[in-house]
């Protein structure tokens, strides 16, 4: 990097520090906004361009330091004359500037003018600034990049048009018969447009352009296509088994079902039988709302592969759901397959009855833990792994299933509703079924909002539910006190839960108690032995307590819309009509109380998840059990879904057409063009 003008030992260092390295990194840094600095407006015009950015174009009347009596903090104020009009323009605790602003100096500024408190008078504070050098030409449109240690911007600029000069060198790692197939433009056109761009259209600004579509496309189309190929070089080892689904099997299937299916259940299983038919092993992700009978599916296909004479396990994330899981399979199934559990509570002697079991065959469907992954359990013939509750397991833990058996069908599950777009970058190398209609007869849960002031209404209505034999679950969104969240703390909250209801029988549960101990708690509330469970979002994945009737959210606020349906769904799973009550924080913002309206008249949870990826995000979505999921440096999965699907199905078509060693190939110099790429901030 030191070859380039104006790039010194310290700003090399400086720019080494920033991750760029090299003047392949420098073009990667894209400007993060751009100033159309050929309009500027007129001093003389801000009173109606109160709160609006604007450029200025003038000169520098007066400048000087001062300190603030009130706050004791160091200002720096500029007066500024553009011709029509002069205004204030005010930097806080930034003294430094006295040495770089003087009396006389052109400026560009960018900034907001705002009215001051003094008398309504129009200021800009601590606007972006540059100087404007003798005869320098003014109206371009100018690309504004991050901050670089203490790189002046118009130094830096200088430094990357400079990078830009040598645009012609920069490699394309991606072929012209894949950007033909995914219908982009070259990288070294790409990228000096995103730079320069000659216009700031609607497209570009939207980041719709031919410039953004290729580096996002490029960005997608290379982490679908290594998944891809992981997926198709696992699959090079063909299923030797074969499996049949005959009248027998269709009858003894009816036989079990504890109700009719759902036209979506019916539509997913036939996906999940012919993908079990086929030579390559399944890898399906099984998308179903809390309460549509994924369970139901998943044992379908279970049977489906023990009449074909081969085992079947199902991994589950805690131990009381190993057990509800096993508990439901016994009831529905009798005794016509052989089901067991695996816990890492299990007894040496448990634990050698299961093994041996599991190796000769005589166990035809194990339901368990992590304890089913350990090394010193295999398996006679393992024909399908089932993953339940798939946020809780990462793709190490898949790929341990697979390693159990001779290349096993695998489906996993998860009950969080998570939109299709966001499905494409969290489990890209999975196809995906919805199950998107719930089984008839459950029950409809009507949902409330309710003002921290009506708490002795809400109390009141469960007390007369709970003298009904109902059973309530009362959420708090934190254990320890936060005076800056203004929350109610979960110790607090039980200890006036208490008092509250003297004669009520109380627990308390949270993420924090040992395990044995949250499932002692859980199989009490579910035997009936507790009126009232305190908890915190624990309990959002849980076993079903259908006497459980009313769930009720404190601070509600607090929590994102996902999360509150997921627990929503803890109540309604009997025959007790039931009652989701949100009771919302005093001091909630009003964006926040708007989002829980919308959630009170919302009851498909496919529905919220879309609305409440629109609204945070897919980083805040996903929470901080997410944290494994692609993170794209252009792409944005919620802006650019679409880009997602195209990029898949074009990995998909390259690997059938060029074949998975050249696809491999490709990956590579792709991934490898992509290394070390730094971007500035969004």
């Amino acid at each position: 990097m030191k070859f380039l003008k104006g790039v010194g030992p310290g700003r090399a260092e400086a720019l080494s520090a920033a991750g760029l390295d090299t003047v392949r990194d420098l073009l990667f840094f894209f400007p993060y906004r751009y100033e159309d600095r050929r309009h500027p407006a007129r001093i003389a015009d801000l009173g109606r361009l109160v709160d609006s950015p604007v450029l200025l174009r003038g000169k520098v009347v007066s400048a000087g330091a001062k300190v603030s009596p009130v706050k004791r903090m160091k200002i720096f104020e500029v007066m500024f004359d553009d011709g029509s009009g002069t205004v204030m323009l005010v930097w806080f605790n930034q003294p430094y500037l006295a040495d770089q602003i003087e009396r006389g100096d052109r400026l560009a500024i960018y900034g907001v003018p705002k009215t001051s408190g003094r008398g309504g008078r129009l200021q800009i504070e601590s606007p972006d600034w540059e100087k404007i050098e003798e005869g320098e030409v003014e109206g371009a449109i100018v690309p504004i990049y991050s901050k670089v240690a203490n790189i002046p911007p118009k130094a830096f600029r200088r430094i990357m048009a400079q990078a830009l000069d040598s645009i012609g060198d920069l490699e394309d790692p991606m072929p012209v018969t894949t950007r033909e197939l995914l219908g982009v433009v070259g990288l070294a056109e790409a990228v000096e447009a995103i730079h320069r761009p000659p216009e700031l259209t609607p497209g570009f600004l939207r980041y719709r352009s031919p410039a953004h579509l290729r580096v996002v496309m490029q960005e997608f189309f290379t982490f679908q296509l290594a998944l891809r190929v992981r997926r198709a070089t696992e699959e090079v080892t063909k299923k030797t088994r074969r499996i049949t689904i005959d009248d027998d099997l269709r009858a003894e299937v009816k036989k079990v079902l504890p109700f009719r299916l759902t036209g979506a259940q019916k539509r997913v299983l036939r996906e999940i039988a012919d993908d079990l038919r086929e030579d390559r092993p399944m890898y399906r992700l099984l998308q179903g709302d809390v309460g549509s009978g994924k369970t139901i599916v998943a044992l379908i296909a279970a049977m489906i592969m023990i009449r074909n004479g081969h085992q079947v396990a199902l991994l589950a994330p805690t131990e009381i759901l190993v057990e509800q899981h096993y508990q439901r399979i016994r009831q529905l199934l009798d005794h016509s397959v052989v089901v067991a559990r695996a816990t890492g509570s299990m007894t040496a002697g448990e634990r050698r009855t299961l093994q041996a079991g599991l190796r000769d065959g005589y166990i035809q469907l194990v339901v368990g833990t992590h304890a089913i992954l350990e090394e010193k359990i295999s398996f006679r013939s393992l024909g399908l792994a089932i993953v339940d509750e798939q946020h809780r397991f990462g793709v190490e833990q898949r790929q341990k299933l697979f390693s159990k058996g001779e290349t096993p069908d695998i489906l996993v599950m998860t009950a969080t509703p998570i939109p299709r777009s966001l499905a494409l970058a969290m489990y890209g190398d999975l196809e995906l079924s919805v199950i998107d209609e719930l089984p008839p007869g459950r029950q409809r849960i009507k949902t409330a909002v309710r003002g921290a002031s009506e708490i002795e209404r809400v109390y009141q209505f469960a007390d007369r539910e709970i003298a009904g034999g109902a059973q309530v679950y009362v959420v708090y969104p934190i254990i320890e006190e936060s005076v800056k969240l203004n929350l109610k703390p979960l110790s607090e909250g039980y200890e006036h839960i208490q008092k509250r209801f003297p004669g009520r029988r109380v627990a308390m549960m949270h993420g924090r108690m040992k395990s044995d101990e949250k499932d002692e708690t859980m199989v009490r509330f579910k035997r009936g032995e507790i009126d009232i469970l305190v908890a915190t979002t624990v309990i959002e994945v849980g076993i079903d307590v259908p006497n459980a009737s009313i769930m009720i959210i404190m601070d509600a606020d607090r929590f994102g819309l996902s999360q509150l349906h997921q627990l929503r769904g803890r109540v309604g799973r009997g025959e007790r009509k039931s009652y989701c009550i949100l009771i919302r924080n005093s001091k909630a913002a009003p964006d926040a109380s708007a989002r829980l309206d919308m959630f009170e008249a919302t009851k498909d949870g496919f529905e919220v998840a879309e609305r409440d990826l629109a609204l945070r995000g897919p980083g805040e979505f996903l929470g901080t059990r997410q944290s494994g999921v692609a993170r794209f440096r252009f792409g944005n999965i919620l802006r650019d879904h679409d880009l997602m699907e195209k990029s898949r199905d074009a990995a998909i078509g390259v690997i059938e057409s060029e074949g998975v060693e050249a696809a491999d190939a490709l990956t590579r110099r792709l991934l490898g063009a992509a290394a070390n790429v730094a971007t500035s901030r969004d």
